[in-house]
């Protein structure tokens, strides 16, 4: 159901603020808090894959490819296809904040935060004209 992947989204996006306001882990956290949003990007993405295609992203690189199609076949308003750039974005850097420890600075990090929660929003607002 996608419901789970939305719950988990937000479950993501909660650790990522959480994160981002812990004083006490130093500047590695700014790395932690982007790695966050980007798999609370990718579990809001799957549940709108799921919903209207009956399938998630197996690799992560797919999921910018299921957005685009979620477009093309009218699933979803034409008017949120700029978030399709962000997806684009995060898949191509994720590697970099999972795994190789990509120093980044508290307002990157602020900015991850604010444009996933934006795609966090869409999505609900999505979901929930789709009811």
């Amino acid at each position: 159901c996608s419901m789970r992947e939305l719950e988990e989204a937000d479950a993501w996006i909660e650790a990522a603020k959480y994160t981002l306001e812990d004083n006490s882990k130093g500047r590695a956290r700014f790395t932690e808090v982007v790695a966050q949003a980007i798999h609370a990007l990718i579990r809001a993405n799957d549940a709108l894959a799921l919903t209207f295609l009956k399938k998630r992203s197996t690799r992560h690189e797919d999921a910018a490819v299921l957005f685009g199609d979620l477009i093309r076949q009218g699933k979803v308003d034409p008017k949120y296809a700029p978030l399709r750039t962000l997806l684009t974005r995060a898949i191509a850097e994720k590697s970099e904040y999972d795994y190789k420890g990509r120093e980044v600075g508290r307002e990157a990090a602020s900015r991850w935060l604010r444009d996933v929660e934006r795609f966090l929003g869409a999505t609900k607002e999505i979901l929930n004209r789709s009811t």
